[in-house]
């Protein structure tokens, strides 16, 4: 069998691995229909496999082969699952072949869904996602073995660190061709933010629980995209959930942050956790900038562009509630009222 929209998609190199996944699942004569999938910022590619009999799958092609035996995707997927969370089934984990064949959730992200939800249905929803990010703060935390990945790695200074330092490599560098010396006072505020989130407590965080990681089905909410889960801060989840490509008003970032503290409020005073918040969202908000900067100045990927708007204006609100990081708040403000100014030139 030939697969044309593998062959376009994928690198020559993988192209042996794949023929040779789909010929022993599925046998050489048999029929398939395959689709590609658009992908996220993600080195992994996508592809829905319509076989003649039978439901669609969804295939995951990863880059290189992988050791199924320490495969952090199907290590954090037992563990989801066994905390009572939807997850997509998993059919089969291929690591010589680089491959993981799962259940097709199909095309309903949360993010598609909320487009056309009035409040109270976001209400609810947002409300289902933050039982999930509590289900794994508590009882993913507690079901967690020393020896697995999610337990061995955290949003420490290093990671944390890191991620600002994409934020100033790709946004400002490779995006803006603004450059920044270490000694700068921008640089020393970045610093200041990871040290404090670094000292934060830590729980099992999902670490990407953003609303185009959610699935709708039958209305229940699945967890995909999970394999980068890692120990972090109480607020990490939740403020990708409310802050990532979603603008919500906030009253209903007051209702979904109250709720949240209704569920998981014991484990620190509440003004205590709306801080941590504000730092959170300022670094999370930043590195996704990072991203953007990144897939549309060096990937290539101008649909990024959409996210920038949104993703200043938030961040600039965030900021502002931080005293300690003057030049990173005048530095997202300029680039709100830029970005706006561009924006606008180019619809002229």
């Amino acid at each position: 069998m030939t697969f044309p929209a593998i062959q376009q998609s994928v690198a020559q190199a993988a192209v042996q691995r794949l023929q040779s996944f789909l010929d022993g699942r599925f046998g050489k004569g048999g029929e398939l229909r395959i689709d590609r999938l658009v992908g996220d910022a993600s080195t992994r590619q996508y592809f829905r496999l319509r076989p003649e009999n039978g439901e669609s799958l969804i295939l995951t092609v990863y880059p290189k082969p992988f050791d199924a035996d320490d495969f952090p995707f199907e290590e954090v997927h037992r563990l989801l699952a066994g905390i009572g969370l939807a997850v997509p089934r998993i059919h089969a984990v291929d690591g010589a072949c680089g491959v993981v064949l799962q259940q097709d959730l199909g095309d309903l992200t949360l993010q598609r869904h909320l487009r056309s939800s009035g409040s109270e249905e976001r209400r609810r929803c947002i409300r289902l996602a933050i039982d999930s990010i509590a289900a794994i703060q508590t009882a993913g935390t507690k079901a967690l073995q020393p020896q697995q990945h999610a337990a061995r790695t955290a949003f420490d200074f290093a990671k944390l660190s890191w991620e600002l330092d994409f934020f100033r490599r790709r946004y400002l560098g490779s995006f803006r061709s603004i450059e920044l010396s270490d000694r700068s006072d921008l640089v020393a505020e970045l610093e200041w933010i990871c040290r404090q989130l670094a000292e934060r407590p830590r729980w099992l965080c999902h670490r990407d629980l953003q609303i185009r990681n959610l699935m709708v089905r039958d209305g229940q909410l699945y967890l995909i995209d999970f394999q980068d889960a890692r120990m972090g801060p109480l607020s990490y989840d939740l403020v990708s959930l409310l802050l990532d490509s979603i603008d919500l008003p906030d009253d209903e970032i007051e209702d979904a942050i109250g709720y949240f503290l209704q569920l998981r409020g014991e484990e620190m005073p509440e003004g205590e956790f709306r801080r941590e918040f504000q730092l959170m969202a300022v670094q999370r908000l930043l590195k996704a900038l990072g991203t953007y900067g990144y897939q549309i100045s060096v990937a290539g990927k101008s649909v990024y562009r959409q996210y920038l708007e949104g993703t200043l204006r938030r961040g600039c609100r965030w900021a502002s509630e931080l005293a300690e990081i003057p030049k990173t708040c005048a530095l997202l403000e300029h680039e709100s009222r830029r970005h706006c100014v561009v924006d606008q030139e180019s619809t002229v």
